[in-house]
């Protein structure tokens, strides 16, 4: 496994979420699956992931509340959503906006780029966290 940070895959549907798990773990990333908001949040707290990727139409989770949620949990760092449909819709690219993802990618678009995309999320967040961690490390004296 790389050094980037953890993937959280949230989809109502099991197969289908282990199904991505599947194919970011196979590029070499960290990704656990859940498919409740409880799991997801569970999740969250056992590996404080810096991406979230989640299906948009759930009947059972609310979108809004589990990003609200996503982003609590992980406060502190830049983290990001990206979010993935089987729809393409003004609607559905209304309700990206309104959550602030940070990514939208339609599921016909196929794994290997839907994978590609969380790829390249997962790169500016490890960016993002390791110049945190230079920020909030301690100076050295200056010189005499």
């Amino acid at each position: 496994m790389r050094d980037f940070p953890s993937i959280l895959v949230v989809d109502d549907s099991p197969f289908a979420a282990r199904a991505l798990v599947h194919v970011l773990e196979s590029r070499g990333l960290r990704a656990r699956a859940a498919s409740s908001m409880d799991a997801a949040m569970t999740v969250c707290a056992e590996t404080n992931p810096a991406v979230l990727v989640t299906d948009v139409c759930m009947p059972n989770i609310d979108l809004f509340d589990l990003c609200r949620r996503f982003r609590a949990a992980t406060s502190g760092q830049r983290n990001f959503v990206m979010l993935f449909s089987a729809h393409s819709e003004q609607e559905i690219r209304t309700i990206v906006s309104a959550i602030g993802a940070d990514a939208f990618m339609e599921k016909r678009d196929g794994a290997a780029a839907v994978a590609a995309r969380v790829e390249s999320l997962c790169a500016a967040a490890a960016a993002s966290r390791q110049a945190h961690h230079a920020a909030m490390a301690p100076s050295s004296p200056p010189p005499r």
